[in-house]
């Protein structure tokens, strides 16, 4: 098993929130279910969320040019 540091700054973070939120015990507890979790959402490919952003991305695209920002 790998060790990983934290810079202080985020370490104080996360111990501020693992504080906060039930079930942390610490900010090591915290940062290793947010890289649980990032792990996991990576491997699924999360492909719905992909599909959101290219169609916010089209219809930010639409408004700019609408606007006279954009040319297509």
């Amino acid at each position: 098993m790998s060790t990983i540091r934290l810079p202080a700054n985020l370490s104080d973070r996360y111990e501020l929130l693992a504080d906060e939120l039930d079930g942390f015990d610490d900010a090591d507890d915290l940062a290793e279910y947010v890289l649980e979790s990032t792990a996991a959402e990576i491997e699924r490919g999360d492909a719905a969320s992909g599909a959101a952003d290219s169609a916010d991305d089209d219809v930010v695209e639409d408004r700019l040019e609408q606007l006279g920002y954009l040319e297509k």
